[in-house]
């Protein structure tokens, strides 16, 4: 970690990163004392989010209170469904109880922020199973202050993609999303990016810094770090990675200066995915190239920011490819 600070073109900024995030992979299984050397081991801002993914099966009051103790703020836990025939198809070990009982046992820890993650449109769930789990989420919250919910995607080389699953059609999957949106709404889990509902003042300020394009660095397998102009990432396989990590100090695959309209292009991109959106003067300049203003329909202006409405964000990145033409 030291090699990154002081060797590469990451400049921290005074106080220290007011952001830590543990994720990619199982964090949870790792010993809580070594998320906490970690941190003790570089320069971390008073009142900074620090943030561990967590499987329910991991979950135990021990490692939540150790957590705490160690500076993290907030956990965000693999719950993926509900319904027990969901979780079986994704493979998971755990079940709804015991999702449930992870949830209770990270809220029941006085200072911890907690989390879900969920993922829906597999082959396995149906109209009321979905229902289901997002009405469990209604129930639970305040205690769980944060919801992320994804579409299902097969990505190549793994389990579903071997097993030639699918998921759902993209209608279902609209319906599926906006029940979910309808459902986290109506008890105060407010929609700030595409995938994410939140209680106020309760976003991950981590990932908002993503989506501002903000800088940030990326340490441990195939990691992207971002600096102003610059661009890099991480050797992405454990072996290219240690071989990397004893030749030159750090894990550096590869990277890249982006051109003004690369930058110009992603901010679009990132700004359409969230709530605070983009200027709605910039809106109007965007889209008067067309001849009339379907397009303005899909978004809500408020307090001089345009944001996609609901059935807009399901169609934001065919609003991007439109607007970005």
């Amino acid at each position: 970690m030291r090699h990154y600070l002081t060797n590469g073109p990451f400049l921290l900024g005074e106080g220290g990163f007011d952001t830590v995030y543990f994720g990619g992979g199982t964090p949870s299984l790792v010993e809580p004392s070594l998320l906490g050397n970690f941190l003790a081991s570089i320069p971390v801002a008073i009142g900074a989010e620090v943030s561990v993914e967590v499987n329910p099966e991991s979950a135990r009051k021990d490692l939540f209170t150790s957590y705490l103790d160690f500076g993290v703020t907030r956990v965000s836990i693999g719950v993926q469904s509900f319904d027990d025939r969901v979780l079986r198809y994704f493979g998971r070990n755990h079940d709804s109880y015991g999702a449930e009982k992870a949830i209770g046992l990270a809220a029941d820890t006085e200072g911890l922020s907690v989390g879900i993650d969920l993922v829906y449109g597999s082959e396995a769930e149906d109209d009321e199973s979905w229902e289901s789990t997002v009405s469990k989420v209604a129930s639970l919250a305040p205690r769980v202050s944060h919801v992320s919910a994804y579409a299902l995607g097969i990505e190549p080389r793994t389990k579903l993609h071997h097993l030639r699953a699918s998921s759902q059609s993209e209608d279902v999957l609209a319906a599926r999303y906006l029940m979910a949106d309808e459902a986290f709404e109506g008890c105060e889990l407010t929609n700030y990016e595409v995938s994410n509902w939140s209680l106020p003042d309760r976003h991950c300020l981590h990932n908002t810094n993503y989506w501002n394009w903000g800088d940030y660095l990326g340490v441990g397998l195939g990691a992207h770090s971002h600096f102003g102009r610059l661009r890099w990432w991480n050797e992405p396989s454990l072996k290219g990675y240690i071989a990397a990590v004893k030749l030159n100090g750090s894990g550096f695959k590869g990277g890249e200066e982006l051109e003004d309209s690369q930058i110009a292009t992603e901010r679009l991109m990132l700004a359409l995915r969230t709530k605070n959106g983009l200027s709605a003067d910039e809106l109007r300049i965007l889209t008067s190239r067309y001849e009339n203003e379907k397009l303005l329909e899909l978004f809500e202006i408020e307090g001089g920011r345009a944001s996609l409405r609901p059935t807009g964000r399901l169609l934001a990145d065919g609003v991007f490819r439109a607007l970005s033409n």
